[in-house]
C-alpha cells in the first residue's frame, strides 16, 4: 500500500478513535427525560397493575396507557427498601417507600399511606395514597379564589369533596390550568429537561409548571452542602417562578406576592407585624436589619434548614444577606416523620439550649444561647 494512502488511512482510524472515546466520555443522562423500553410505563391497551398498595380509587384503566398511573412508577413497593428504583435506562425516584434513612428531598409519603400506620398530620393527603381528612383539612390551609398562576388562574373553589390529586388543577405537578392530572402532566417526561427554565412542565423545576430551580441527580439522596438542589427564590417576594409561589398557589394567605395573599395576610418585611412566617424573603429583609441579627450566624449552608437564591446552582455553600427564606426551609413537600410536614421535630425545639445548627435554630442562631 502507498505510503500516501496508509498515512489517510492513519489519520481516518485517529479520527474516529478521538471522536469514540469523547463520545464514551459523554454522561449517558444529561437530563432527566424518559428513555428505555415503553413497556416499561405503558401498556399496548391499558394495565390494572399497580404497586403493593392497592385502593378502589386507584383500579384500572389507568389514563395515558400507564402502568399503575404516577403510582406505578413512583410508588412500586412501598414497604420495600428502594428509594430509588432502576428500571432498564432509567431511575426512578420513589414518593413512597420503607428504605431508612433513604427519604429524597420531597419527602416520603410512607408516613401518611393507608396500610402503614398512618399519621395524616405528617403530610399531604394524595389520592391514591391517604384517604381525604375531614373538614377543615379538606380544603388547603389558606387557600384563595383565582389566584395568578403560571398559564392562568387558580381554581375558583375548592370543592369539599375534592381531594388532593399528583397534578392538574387540583395537584401540584403538571399544568394547574388543566383538570386531569394525566392531561396536565402530557408529554413533559418526555422532554428535553437539560435546561430547567420554567417555560413547559418538562422544562419546569419537578414537572412544577413556571418553577425554576436547579435539580439534584438523586433526588437529594445522600446530598450535601455543595452538592444539593438549587432553590429559586426572589428577595423582592415579585416573581413567579420560585418554589415558594408554587407553593402558594394552593396556600395562598402564606405569601406576600401581590398576586397571592400579600402584605395584608402575612405582614411586611420591614417591620414586625408577621402573621405568619416570611417565605421568599432574604435575611437582608429582616426586622432590624441583618447585621448583628439572630441569623447572622447561619453562614454554610446546611440541608436540614436550605436556603433558597436568586439564580440558584445547586452548589452554593456559603449563606448570607441575599440568601431567601422559602417555604421548604422548614417544610418537606410530600410527608415526613414530624406534624405539618416539618423537617425536624418542632416539639423539641427548645431556645436557649445551645443547640445550633437543629431546627429552627438553624437561622434563629443566637435563640440557642
Amino acid at each position: 500500500m502507498p505510503f500516501r494512502k496508509m498515512k489517510r488511512y492513519f489519520i481516518n482510524f485517529f479520527l474516529f478513535f478521538c471522536f469514540f472515546a469523547i463520545y464514551c466520555l459523554l454522561p449517558t443522562d444529561v437530563n432527566a427525560k424518559a428513555k428505555g423500553r415503553c413497556k416499561d410505563c405503558h401498556s399496548m391497551h391499558y394495565s390494572k397493575e399497580g404497586s403493593e398498595v392497592t385502593y378502589a380509587s386507584r383500579q384500572g384503566p389507568f389514563p395515558s396507557m400507564t402502568i399503575g398511573g404516577c403510582l406505578g412508577c413512583h410508588g412500586q413497593n412501598p414497604s420495600g427498601a428502594q428509594n430509588i428504583i432502576v428500571q432498564g435506562r432509567m431511575r426512578i425516584p420513589q414518593i413512597i417507600h420503607a428504605m431508612g434513612n433513604g427519604d429524597l428531598a420531597g419527602g416520603n409519603y410512607y408516613y401518611v399511606a393507608d396500610g402503614y400506620n398512618p399519621d395524616y398530620s405528617k403530610g399531604h393527603n394524595v389520592r391514591g395514597i391517604s384517604l381525604q381528612e375531614p373538614p377543615p383539612m379538606n380544603i388547603p390551609p389558606g387557600f384563595l379564589e383565582s389566584v395568578t398562576i403560571p398559564g392562568g388562574s387558580g381554581p375558583s373553589s375548592w370543592p369539599s369533596f375534592r381531594q388532593l390529586a399528583c397534578a392538574g388543577t387540583y395537584g401540584c405537578h403538571g399544568n394547574r390550568t388543566i383538570e386531569d392530572e394525566f392531561g396536565a402532566m402530557h408529554g413533559a417526561h418526555h422532554e428535553d429537561d437539560s435546561a430547567i427554565d420554567g417555560s413547559t412542565v418538562g422544562k419546569s423545576y419537578r414537572f412544577l409548571f413556571g418553577i425554576a430551580g436547579k435539580e439534584h441527580k438523586d433526588w437529594e439522596y445522600l446530598a450535601a452542602a455543595d452538592n444539593h438542589n438549587g432553590y429559586k427564590g426572589d428577595q423582592t417576594h415579585a416573581s413567579m417562578s420560585t418554589i415558594s409561589y408554587l407553593c402558594g398557589e394552593c396556600h395562598g394567605k402564606f405569601h406576600p406576592h401581590p398576586n397571592l395573599g400579600g402584605s395584608s395576610e402575612v405582614g411586611h418585611a420591614y417591620n414586625s407585624l408577621w402573621r405568619r412566617h416570611p417565605s421568599d424573603i432574604s435575611f437582608a429583609g429582616v426586622h432590624g436589619g441583618y447585621i448583628g441579627s439572630e441569623y447572622q450566624g447561619y453562614v454554610q449552608y446546611n440541608l436540614e434548614s436550605p436556603v433558597a437564591y436568586q439564580n440558584p446552582a445547586g452548589n452554593e455553600t456559603a449563606v448570607d444577606v441575599d440568601s431567601i427564606i422559602m417555604c421548604l426551609s422548614c417544610h418537606r413537600a410530600h410527608a415526613s416523620p414530624y406534624p405539618d410536614i416539618l423537617r425536624w421535630d418542632y416539639s423539641k425545639a427548645e431556645a436557649g439550649g445551645g443547640d445550633t445548627g437543629k431546627g429552627c435554630l438553624v437561622c434563629h442562631t443566637k435563640k440557642s444561647q
